[in-house]
């Protein structure tokens, strides 16, 4: 009892000094390898403490409107904090990223506003305090809003993978109108695997650019009851990394989307170490019984390039390849945007949401430099 009394009886002399702290362990051990967090709250803790925490996650808060309530409701509390900013997409000033507060006995509150998440990390303070704690910063748990759909995009972070919810817009998007008509049904059977409750399988949609493939993913995900958990492009090296599979397992009957996926669904023959076999492994292999989890591939390369294991029987819920519209569909397409314009060839989905702006057209006036082939073949 004399120890815990020493502890805290002086959060000047004790609980922050720095000299004391290093003696206990590295002060490097503190900071991260990466910039996207600059101290590692666990380790943190430890050297501030000298003894391994007790640990309560809450997720989906408010972090700026919980961390504006704490500092003005616990401010007499408070021994010591510490923040990082930085800048944001669009953002004019650094904006802060984490915090980290010291208060009551041995608490620290570690806020990730990136993630929308609060770490309680605690030992000896007395449980009545920590529930408490707990309650008010479930009350700054975000609510989705009505009719606005989301999908849980996969991040890196000092902790591994982890998901971010982020909302995407509803497409005003008709399959009959914006599809050639041998697609409607491969939709409906698509549609329908994919809202059974615990489905496998995977969904293979290529084609060329600007043909649809990202349209229908977003309407799947805007309609589907599900969680659509997206891997973006610049993340696909991760498909292998085993703390994917943790995160996924921590989001069971969910939809996992590959978009861009023409690196990922190679043929493993023409590519040594394919990350095919783990793709295998969450739509049916022993994984799957745990995982209840359907895939969605999107890619633009052919599908003969494409491993032959992703399109057996039984595992394939379906597959189609995104062409142009055909002339009377997209005719029928630009009339309802009211475009009216005369369509004598097959075109893409954007070339036809686009018929209405201008098209820029630079003519070059200088002169080329270099060999040039004549008509009569020979080069100047």
């Amino acid at each position: 009892m004399e120890a815990k009394n020493n502890l805290f009886s002086s959060s000047e002399n004790l609980l922050f000094n720095l000299k004391q702290t290093t003696e206990r362990m590295s002060i490097s051990d503190v900071y991260y390898d990466t910039f996207s967090s600059h101290l590692n709250p666990f380790y943190l803790y430890t050297a501030h403490f000298n003894y391994i925490p007790n640990f309560v996650e809450e997720i989906y808060i408010n972090c700026e409107k919980l961390s504006t309530f704490i500092t003005e409701e616990y401010k007499s509390e408070i021994k010591e904090n510490y923040y990082s900013k930085h800048y944001f997409r669009k953002s004019k000033e650094p904006k802060t990223s984490t915090l980290y507060y010291f208060l009551f006995d041995d608490i620290m509150l570690y806020f990730d506003m990136c993630l929308d998440r609060v770490f309680v990390l605690f030992k000896k303070t007395y449980p009545s305090k920590i529930e408490s704690l707990l309650e008010k910063i479930r009350t700054f748990k975000k609510r989705k809003k009505k009719n606005k759909p989301f999908i849980s995009l996969l991040v890196n972070t000092p902790h591994g993978i982890d998901t971010k919810s982020m909302e995407i817009t509803k497409p005003k998007l008709n399959i009959e109108d914006n599809y050639n008509d041998d697609f409607v049904d491969v939709h409906r059977t698509i549609y329908k695997k994919l809202s059974q409750k615990n489905g496998k399988g995977i969904v293979l949609l290529h084609g060329k650019p600007g043909t649809g493939k990202t349209s229908y993913i977003r309407y799947l995900a805007a309609t589907l009851k599900k969680e659509i958990i997206f891997l973006p492009p610049t993340m696909a090296g991760e498909i292998t990394n085993p703390y994917l599979v943790s995160t996924l397992i921590d989001n069971p009957n969910s939809i996992f989307v590959i978009e861009d996926a023409e690196n990922i669904v190679i043929d493993r023959e023409n590519e040594g170490q394919s990350p095919v076999s783990a793709i295998l492994n969450i739509s049916d292999g022993l994984l799957s019984d745990c995982l209840n989890i359907q895939i969605i591939c999107s890619f633009n390369t052919d599908i003969s390039k494409i491993d032959s294991a992703l399109m057996r029987k039984g595992r394939l819920i379906g597959k189609y390849e995104f062409k142009e519209l055909d002339i009377p569909k997209a005719q029928h397409l630009s009339n309802k945007l009211g475009f009216n314009k005369k369509i004598n060839q097959p075109m893409t989905l954007t070339s036809i949401y686009h018929l209405g702006e201008k098209e820029f057209e630079q003519k070059s006036n200088i002169k080329s430099i270099g060999f040039q082939k004549e008509n009569n073949g020979c080069l100047v």
